[in-house]
């Protein structure tokens, strides 16, 4: 179940620059890479390195690691709805955040500042500079599926993996309780290896003292959306 909602950030000019940013990336594969990464902050959030981590003044950047050795960051804040909103997207090429990027997010951030000090009205923080949605960007891509089942495997595997450290319960110890193979129990605690079955899944968190939460939601719906629909009636 998806714990957050992702957006792309709106500028006034009507761009979507992590959206642009992102179908610009060569090869295809790379946006695939990074699209599993911010799925696995919108499914596991709060989550933290080596996926995310914090930067300052309420930022935080997804590390995706993509094709020929390259390092592509996407900066994001969670906004008034608690809706992950894309605000930035780049491949580093050094250590130090370019000052150039640190500029453009100082605008950005007077758009906060103004909306956490009031003096914005609650429908602005939502319209102006929520665009749209990140789950249509990967429908349109063709690449939601994919995207979507194995950032959920990879937040499964690392929910199972906190939990048996939390228990101090090794593998063999588990394998043994799940009445089943170390080579099984590895399938599931595997981040890439989508092919295990629910009612594997389902026994690994009776197990730890856990339970699965499946919920079947309606697809988020930009807010720029609602408000054309609402100037069209």
């Amino acid at each position: 179940m998806k714990r957050i909602s992702v957006f792309f950030y709106r500028t006034e000019a009507g761009g979507e620059p992590v959206r642009e940013w992102l179908k610009s990336l060569k090869p295809v594969s790379d946006r695939t890479r990074i699209g599993i990464d911010i799925g696995r902050v919108e499914f596991g959030w709060p989550i933290g390195m080596p996926t995310c981590r914090p930067l300052k003044d309420g930022l935080y950047e997804v590390r995706s690691g993509i094709s020929d050795g390259r390092i592509a960051r996407v900066i994001f804040y969670i906004d008034f709805e608690g809706q992950m909103v894309l605000l930035h997207g780049f491949i580093k090429k050094s250590q130090k955040t370019p000052d150039a990027i640190w500029n453009w997010l100082a605008r950005t951030n007077e758009f906060m500042r103004q909306a956490q000090e009031g003096s914005m009205k609650k429908s602005e923080q939502q319209n102006i500079h929520t665009g749209s949605s990140f789950e249509d960007f990967l429908e349109s891509e063709g690449i939601r599926n994919e995207v979507e089942s194995v950032a959920i495997k990879q937040v499964l595997a690392w929910q199972f993996q906190q939990a048996m450290e939390e228990q101090q319960k090794t593998k063999r110890a588990m394998a043994k309780e799940l009445k089943t193979s170390r080579s099984q129990l590895d399938r599931l605690l595997d981040p890439a290896n989508t092919a295990v079955s629910l009612e594997t899944i389902t026994r690994a968190a009776n197990v730890l003292g856990k339970q699965l939460v499946f919920e079947i939601r309606d697809k988020p719906v930009s807010p720029l959306k609602v408000s054309k629909r609402k100037a069209s009636c």
